[in-house]
């Protein structure tokens, strides 16, 4: 679920910039806006989410729960002597560095060699930096954020190399809704426990799940501005998730969707937001694709509002967002672990190198408000002890 934070940010689980041709298409985008941002993007509700009032307030008790499992620790021994690049989508950003690091730290405890190379969040320099870690010598790749249509012609040349390459948040080629030409990731982590590479299935279900909790804590009565950035696959089908959720709901509606680009973060999404919320007073819900908008767009905007005016939806749940919830500034967050997300693309990449099945990683969500799931320390960790497991499965003693 494409987007770093506080200091840096997600999205993704996002903050990205867009340049060249991608930009002026979704800068065309954000500038229109839309009811709705789901259009083109195949649904299949994997874990059967019904509708309305009465099934949102039964499905909370799950959420809140958390949807994770345990990782599937299959002796699957480390590949010997590998140097993998992991390309970042962008550093500054959160939701980035977070899994870019964790990728890094399970790369460097399955005894591999590393690099990062940053595309800081300009889209035009990443098929660049797959060519740069091809000829860096790289035998796996990482990308973080980025999707197989944006790196295309490099990914070719990789495969022609044969190097394993495996997504972080990001979509392969052959996705229905880039229709980019035939797959190019060597493998994909496996999100809990759905079949292999159906990515889309899992972001779907992310947003079901916060669409549900906006039903249910409004009484099915919200009516909720949509933020979200169309450069990241994953928050297409998040959106789309999110959207059937609301629109089959039988009371709550997505007033508006406010499309913007990771370029747009900061005073511009702001004064967006704050626009949005003239334009439409009948909005008592927002929205946030990722946390990293949460905190540079969404909690300026309504800093000129009473607090509780507005209730909000965050993202992936990273330290500053659950500190913003504790404030009582966000009202909830479905929180991924992305730094299991790291750990797990290291497990998919060695499943490449040693021809062995992508076991299931077990990563869920879990929901988070004022009164469920609220560390004391602002970091949701996640119950599972998935470091250890994963050594374990590589057969590593610590």
């Amino acid at each position: 679920m494409k987007s770093k934070l506080g200091a840096r940010r997600w999205p993704r689980c996002m903050a990205v910039a867009a340049a060249g041709v991608v930009a002026l298409t979704f800068a065309t985008m954000s500038a229109a806006g839309a009811a709705s941002s789901s259009g083109g993007v195949p649904l299949a509700n994997p874990f059967g989410y019904k509708y309305g009032y009465k099934a949102a307030v039964a499905e909370l008790p799950k959420l809140y729960a958390g949807t994770s499992t345990k990782v599937n620790t299959t002796p699957r021994p480390a590949a010997k002597h590998k140097y993998v690049v992991i390309i970042s989508a962008g550093q500054a950003s959160i939701s980035s560095y977070v899994p870019v690091d964790a990728a890094a730290a399970a790369a460097k405890a399955i005894g591999w060699k590393v690099t990062i190379l940053d595309g800081k969040l300009q889209p035009s320099t990443y098929g660049g930096l797959v060519s740069q870690a091809i000829a860096m010598g790289a035998q796996g790749i990482v990308l973080d954020g980025i999707d197989c249509n944006q790196v295309r012609g490099p990914l070719l040349q990789a495969k022609a190399h044969h190097i394993g390459v495996v997504p972080i948040y990001a979509y392969d080629c052959n996705d229905p809704t880039e229709h980019a030409g035939s797959p190019l990731f060597s493998e994909v982590e496996n999100f809990n426990n759905l079949p292999d590479k159906e990515l889309g299935y899992f972001a779907e279900s992310y947003g079901r799940g916060q669409a549900d909790y906006i039903i249910a804590k409004s009484h099915n009565k919200a009516r909720v501005l949509v933020l979200n950035d169309p450069e990241y696959t994953v928050l297409k089908y998040t959106a789309a998730g999110f959207d059937d959720q609301i629109k089959h709901s039988g009371g709550s509606k997505v007033v508006y969707t406010q499309n913007f680009l990771a370029a747009d973060l900061g005073p511009k999404l702001e004064q967006e937001i704050q626009a949005d919320l003239l334009r439409y007073p009948q909005i008592n819900w927002i929205k946030s694709p990722y946390t990293y908008a949460t905190i540079l767009g969404v909690v300026p905007a309504l800093s000129a509002y009473p607090k509780g005016k507005y209730s909000v939806m965050g993202g992936e749940g990273f330290q500053p967002e659950v500190a913003d919830i504790q404030a009582g500034t966000v009202t909830a967050a479905m929180a991924i672990s992305s730094q299991w997300v790291g750990w797990a693309s290291i497990d998919a990449l060695n499943s490449y190198f040693t021809h062995k099945p992508v076991y299931p990683s077990g990563i869920g969500w879990e929901l988070v408000d004022a009164t469920h799931n609220l560390p004391a320390d602002g970091n949701v960790v996640p119950k599972e002890n998935y470091q250890a497991a994963y050594l374990k499965a590589w057969g590593i003693k610590k």
